[in-house]
């Protein structure tokens, strides 16, 4: 390498290494690690982050690209240098001979000619990738793959220490997406107070959102766009554009006019044009309806989205389906509260299941370790492999005297699959091996937990108020 570009090199990781120890913002740092490495190399870079569905990456960060190319959309992560979620670099030196580019075309009008995508690693997971962008042919040394890695590796301390604790700690299936990293690194700069409104609800909700992410061209003359429309924002999750208006009816038809014809040229786009008063109705149809209030008890927060748990449920499902191959389990579950996550998995489960239901109540209120079993199984277990479904591991002494309860029965096997490990609560040792989330202690209701029987059919887990947190055990 040459003494020039070693030493612009080590100019930049030092100016890495004093920002990434800075107090600055998470967005303060990740730009200037991107503009650094920009000028260490002498190209355009761009910091991507994978959505919750790790499906799509989304732009979190860029410099010395044209504001059109960051513009084209949300990355597919299967068609756009997806052998960089393997954990391997992944050097392209011609964009337009290579298929694993998804936007050629529009890599050319921005005069690029070769891309570097190396891959940025939080907790052992793959969150994203820093990309290098060059405007003549470039033939990547492994010194540029290097420095670009040691790039990626400071962004990944900085987001680490960043971060609230309650996100680092939570299991890899949540550390992996880029919500929580678009949210502590974004900033937008809102056209209308409007648009402000509907962000905050939809970080409220978990939700992710992308600002003005893509522009569509509508009408052409020659060979020059006269004519084009940027939705508002883009929800990756949902795969769905948002435009939002307001009720001035020359802007509704103006609008009105542009979707219509957005949608006959781009068939495959779904989009939605939105009044502030609908947004409650947009987010009950996608399954975050506002149920936050009721009897005067609030959701504080959005722990888990409705997104995120499918993804986690489908998971696990994946892992049962693999591990009880021929083996026709029976899932037992203890009502009521596990009705929703139960219902689930066995959907997303590809073997023969049985499936029975028990139901539990307490001799004391006071002593949650004096358990009566009201309703039993109607199918005899023995010799059957059993898998016992719980919504939430607290204390773990009612599922320690269920557990005993089953083992009398004489199954071939007994494992247990929970939804929620509450594990600061534990006071009996279970075995848990099939785990979705780990917990903090708080009081949480939503997809089948309830507080005074309320909050069964929210599609999220939130955390109650500070009234629901003081009724006791979960």
């Amino acid at each position: 390498m040459a003494a020039g570009k070693e030493r612009s090199y080590y100019r930049a990781l030092r100016r890495a290494t004093a920002v990434v120890e800075s107090s600055k913002e998470l967005k303060q740092v990740l730009d200037t690690l991107v503009r650094t490495t920009a000028r260490a190399m002498q190209a355009g870079v761009s910091l991507v982050v994978l959505d919750s569905s790790r499906t799509k990456l989304v732009h979190c960060s860029h410099w010395g690209l044209p504001h059109a190319y960051i513009q084209k959309g949300v990355l597919e992560a299967d068609k756009s240098l997806a052998e960089v979620l393997s954990g391997q670099p992944v050097a392209i030196p011609d964009v337009q001979k290579d298929s694993r580019v998804q936007y050629p075309d529009l890599a050319a009008r921005a005069n690029i000619v070769s891309i570097l995508g190396v891959p940025m690693v939080i907790n052992g997971i793959i969150a994203g990738t820093i990309r290098i962008y060059t405007r003549e042919s470039t033939d990547f040394s492994k010194q540029d793959i290097d420095f670009v890695g040691t790039m990626a590796k400071m962004a990944a301390i900085a987001i680490n220490c960043t971060l609230p604790q309650t996100v680092v700690h939570r299991e890899k299936s949540r550390t992996e997406s880029g919500l929580d990293i678009l949210k502590q690194a974004r900033t937008a700069n809102f056209a209308h107070t409007s648009e402000a409104e509907f962000a905050s609800i939809l970080d409220f909700y978990n939700i992710e959102w992308v600002y003005e992410p893509r522009s569509f061209p509508l009408e052409w003359q020659d060979d020059r766009i006269i004519d084009m429309f940027t939705p508002d924002f883009y929800l990756p999750g949902l795969d769905l554009y948002v435009e939002l208006t307001t009720m001035k009816q020359s802007l509704v038809t103006d609008k009105n006019r542009k979707i219509r014809r957005l949608r006959d040229m781009y068939p495959d786009i779904k989009i939605t044009l939105l009044y502030k008063k609908d947004f409650d109705r947009l987010l009950a149809k996608y399954g975050f309806g506002l149920l936050a209030q009721s009897k005067g008890r609030s959701i504080s927060r959005v722990l888990y989205s409705a997104a995120e748990i499918q993804q986690r449920v489908r998971e696990l499902g994946a892992q049962l389906s693999l591990d009880y191959a021929d083996k026709h389990p029976v899932m037992v579950g203890v009502l009521r509260g596990v009705f929703c996550f139960m219902a689930d998995l066995v959907r997303f489960m590809n073997v023969p299941v049985g499936v029975e239901f028990m139901s539990i109540s307490y001799y004391n209120s006071q002593d949650s370790s004096a358990v009566k079993i009201t309703k039993d199984m109607d199918t005899d277990v023995f010799g059957k492999h059993v898998i016992m479904v719980e919504d939430v591991v607290d204390t773990g002494m009612t599922l320690h005297y269920m557990l005993n309860y089953l083992r009398s029965k004489q199954p071939a096997s007994l494992a247990v699959c929970v939804l929620l490990d509450k594990r600061a609560r534990r006071l009996v040792e279970v075995p848990l091996n099939y785990v979705g989330f780990q917990v903090p202690d708080t009081f949480m209701v939503g997809y089948g937990l309830d507080y005074g029987e309320e909050y069964r059919n929210l599609p999220f887990i939130g955390i109650l108020g500070a009234e629901g947190e003081a009724a006791g055990l979960q």
